[in-house]
């Protein structure tokens, strides 16, 4: 595995830990952008279940439109806000 691509998920987790130890309303919800098989991208919320060197594990339906465009393909786009609004 890449040295840049285990240095991004060690300083990710080290954000991550920060947030989730914050007063933030949902810390785990991430953006996930996938596309369609006829080009259509679309994207939604999904919640972090753990983020490690092997990838990010999320919370979904695997029977959901997303799942099905993501076992088509496989590359996606995860998009987590580092500041959110407060509780």
């Amino acid at each position: 595995m890449q040295r840049t691509y285990v240095e991004a998920i060690r300083r990710f987790k080290k954000i991550f830990n920060q947030i989730k130890a914050s007063k933030v309303k949902e810390p785990t919800a991430m953006t996930l952008s996938s596309v369609a098989k006829n080009g259509q991208p679309s994207s939604r919320v999904v919640l972090l279940k753990e983020a490690s060197e092997d990838g990010f594990v999320f919370y979904t339906n695997h029977q959901s439109r997303k799942a099905a465009e993501l076992y088509q393909n496989p590359r996606a786009a995860l998009s987590h806000r580092r500041s959110a609004r407060r509780s």
